[in-house]
């Protein structure tokens, strides 16, 4: 139901029975507003600039008390600083007939003086409608309507003064309360309450009483008071929020959602939470990215790479996936809701893949490669001068001429190399991988220059990674068990959790476009990345590297920064960590990974009107 705000004195007939007093007589009836800028209803325009209002726009309004209707609401000052919305949605301008029941709705801060007239009452009718705005560290006034309030990019610091009109986070944003200037509770409107909702309308956070200091308003009002609060910072976990620097004024957010002023328990605005107002790239709103997870286990039936039991095992995957996507939300980046991530336990793939040129690309020479696939033999000749590519579709045909599925990818030239590697995974017709041997008292090949290599994933002594030298294309073992995985989606990132890497010493990897790999878009974490959680942040950071499209570290060529997410050798659990976007790199990740990519791997992700903020109407 809307909310009723008012004092009202029962006097019938006020002016034809005391004429003397004229005005004064009549019954007054006091009504307290909000200045309605924000956008409850997700449409990129103010509610109090919209002549329809429906659904979730209609929430700050007030309802008129009922005797109004069929009165004719006449100025007497003020009127610019509020209006009447009929129970069609429709605004209507003072001075005309209430023909239907409807609403107040604040438009600016100051006071609205009226009259009532009805042959049945007459009534005085005081609007007093305070105001909201919102500063960023420039100074600048941030529409809550037409932007947005943006998750923290930098570390905690304290160099502001109580009501400085600059402050070096030009993120965080400072709540403006303006106030009619006409005596009534000044004093009491020192303090504001803070709520942040995630897109769904949970309530993520609190601050129960954001203290405000007297200061000059954000805009030119006549007859205003205004009282500021300190730089608010939206903040991703309980590392951020809690800190000594900046506790009190420091609240949790999500991308999409949004954060709500209240007083005495009452809504007074909102405004949404999306990506980097400004960045080389333009305003970032709110993008969304496909990650699909699965956990291997040690071997066939045993236990997961993660905890003690399947459910345990994706529990830690999606707390991880959950964690990264709220470091992301600095650049407008969302996995999604953690509960949906789309995630399996599986098997270690068996031996599907031939690899033909494995590692230096060396054409053949001639000779024959051999090798049962299931229950049937294959038998190749090679000729001497054919490239691993050709050999590798001659594979393929005579796989197909068995009856199954052959699919060859071609892999990226590793530095040594004279030419691509490629590999054949074969399949049966309905997708299931065939396990692929060599034939008892034959060789695999005869050839005496052309390699050629069935690929299998052991993981009981760790997943065998690339080094320098071949980390374009991948370790053998790595391109078994991840082609086996690959569901045939550019715009998809495949997380893969292994119980460790082969060696010690790496805890995550990852495989971007722009090595030229049939590999792409993927990430592979081991148990021990998943552990490292807060100190390194490992799914964030390899995702990054997909993201952006960039094999190096923001460390590589310059400055070390341990504050950085793309670090490369930063491991710190506190809020000066490895846990910050910089506006370049959020660029490049919407310029690599975006909408308009060659590959998009993010897409627009509009927002809606939070549910549970919807008014419900008799």
């Amino acid at each position: 139901m809307a909310r009723i705000a008012f004092v009202f004195l029962v006097v019938a007939g006020c002016l034809e029975a005391n004429p003397s007093r004229g005005a004064d007589a009549c019954p007054m009836l006091r009504v307290d507003l909000w200045a309605d800028r924000d956008d409850d209803d997700a449409n990129g325009r103010p509610d109090g600039e919209q002549g329809v209002l429906r659904g979730a726009a209609l929430i700050d309004l007030v309802e008129l008390d009922r005797r109004i209707v069929g009165a004719r609401l006449e100025v007497v000052s003020g009127g610019e600083h509020a209006r009447i919305v009929l129970a069609t949605g429709i605004a209507i301008p003072w001075g005309r007939v209430v023909p239907v029941q409807g609403w107040f709705q604040g438009l600016s801060p100051g006071t609205v003086e009226l009259t009532a007239n009805a042959p049945s009452i007459q009534l005085r009718i005081r609007i007093r409608v305070r105001g909201m705005d919102m500063v960023d560290g420039k100074g600048e006034t941030v529409d809550m309507a037409r932007s947005h309030a943006s998750l923290n990019r930098l570390p905690p610091a304290s160099t502001y003064g109580p009501a400085a009109a600059r402050y070096e986070d030009d993120e965080a944003l400072r709540a403006v309360m303006a106030i009619p200037d006409d005596g009534i509770d000044v004093d009491g409107d020192r303090a504001i309450a803070l709520e942040s909702l995630s897109p769904a309308g949970r309530v993520i956070d609190t601050l129960p009483n954001v203290a405000l200091v007297s200061s000059t308003c954000a805009r030119p009002y006549l007859d205003v008071r205004c009282w500021t609060s300190p730089p608010l910072r939206l903040v991703v976990d309980d590392v951020d929020r809690d800190h000594p620097l900046v506790a009190g004024r420091s609240i949790k957010a999500e991308v999409g959602g949004a954060i709500v002023f209240r007083r005495d328990g009452r809504k007074a605005q909102m405004m949404r939470v999306l990506g980097p107002r400004t960045s080389p790239a333009g305003p970032i709103g709110r993008l969304k990215a496909t990650l699909r997870g699965s956990i291997v286990r040690i071997v066939p039936g045993g236990a997961p790479a993660l905890g003690r039991t399947d459910a345990d095992a994706l529990r830690v995957l999606r707390a991880e996936m959950s964690d990264a996507s709220g470091i992301w939300g600095q650049c407008g980046l969302s996995f999604g809701d953690a509960r949906a991530f789309e995630a399996r336990v599986i098997d270690p793939p068996p031996p599907h893949l031939i690899a033909l040129g494995d590692d230096l690309g060396i054409a053949a020479s001639g000779g024959e490669i051999r090798l049962r696939a299931g229950a049937a033999i294959l038998s190749v000749p090679t000729r001497t001068g054919e490239s691993p590519s050709r050999v590798a579709s001659n594979v393929a045909r005579a796989a197909e001429r068995a009856g199954l599925v052959a699919i060859v990818s071609a892999n990226a030239r590793i530095g040594p190399g004279l030419g691509p590697s490629v590999d054949v995974s074969i399949r049966k017709k309905d997708g299931e991988l065939v396990t692929l041997d060599t034939v008892p008292g034959s060789s695999l090949s005869t050839d005496a220059s052309l390699s050629v290599r069935i690929g299998a994933v052991d993981l009981t002594d760790g997943l065998k990674h690339f080094t320098d030298v071949n980390a374009a294309a991948g370790s053998l073992e790595e391109r078994t068990l991840l082609k086996a995985l690959d569901d045939g989606k550019p715009g998809t990132i495949q997380v893969v959790v292994v119980p460790f890497f082969e060696g010690g010493g790496r805890i995550g990897e990852s495989f971007i476009g722009s090595d030229s790999s049939s590999m792409r878009n993927i990430v592979l974490l081991d148990r021990a990345g998943i552990r490292a959680r807060k100190s390194s942040l490992t799914l964030a950071h390899e995702l990054g590297h997909v993201l952006m499209d960039l094999p190096g570290h923001a460390d590589d060529f310059q400055q070390d920064m341990p504050t950085r997410l793309m670090d490369s050798d930063a491991a710190d659990a506190s809020p000066f960590g490895p846990r910050r976007i910089t506006l370049e790199e959020c660029a490049r990740v919407v310029r690599q990974s975006g909408p308009l990519a060659r590959t998009p791997l993010l897409v627009d992700w509009p927002i809606a009107a939070v549910p549970g903020m919807v008014a419900v109407r008799p």
